[in-house]
């Protein structure tokens, strides 16, 4: 693959982003209703974490999504109309669920494949939503119904906005770790080099302008996580 490898454990992302001056989108609806003018630029720095079980199975994929500074004042500023409970941490965890249940129809915007087959069935759990200075961070965990064996096929994933008004990339620094996996396992990760016309058409949309539903694939990094036997 046209990426790198890592030993299990923390792997940092080179400084690369891809960031578009785009507005409201997708995500943006999803995750609270914002006006489309309120944000004219938007992204998520993620951390996933891949959970092995004492067979060396994949069990889950915890995420974590640290959201810009503007956007986590927007959501601070908002949700003490919007958001119940009588304390801070009260409203942040109802503003979580109401996150998750939004992207539940969306498979919370991971695209997983255990070798050629699909990964549709993940149950979303314990989102909760903390504040990190001047952010936001959303976290969940995605299970799986069943194990995953790596040995039999590698596990890959990418996790992006269809749309891509809302960039979503891991964070430079402990991007993807391996929970319990063991010294035969890797990952690799995949940077996005996406058409350079695609890149300009990404570019000039609008905030009133709708681009192609399928555009974030694109920009999408990818992941792989494989062990042997």
């Amino acid at each position: 693959m046209n990426s790198r490898p890592a030993s299990p454990g923390d792997c940092p992302r080179p400084a690369h982003r891809l960031r578009q001056a785009v507005v409201g989108g997708l995500l943006l609806t999803l995750l609270w209703a914002a006006p489309a003018h309120s944000h004219p630029h938007a992204w998520i720095d993620l951390q996933v974490t891949a959970v092995f079980n004492a067979d060396g199975h994949i069990t889950q994929l915890r995420q974590a999504w640290l959201m810009d500074p503007f956007y986590s004042t927007f959501l601070l500023d908002d949700m003490a109309q919007d958001a119940s409970g009588d304390t801070q941490e009260e409203r942040l965890d109802s503003i979580a669920r109401k996150i998750i249940e939004n992207l539940d129809d969306y498979h919370h915007f991971t695209e997983i494949h255990h070798g050629d087959t699909a990964i549709q069935d993940a149950r979303a759990e314990d989102p909760q939503l903390v504040q990190k200075q001047r952010r936001l961070e959303l976290s969940f965990t995605l299970s799986f119904q069943h194990p995953l064996d790596p040995t039999d096929a590698p596990l890959k994933y990418a996790v992006f906005d269809p749309t891509y008004f809302i960039e979503i990339l891991h964070a430079e620094s402990g991007g993807v770790h391996l929970e319990g996996g063991s010294e035969r396992c890797d990952m690799d990760l995949r940077i996005p080099r996406p058409d350079p016309a695609l890149v300009a058409r990404a570019a000039v949309l609008d905030y009133d302008q709708q681009g192609d539903p399928d555009m974030g694939k694109h920009f999408a990094e990818r992941v792989t996580i494989e062990c042997s036997r």
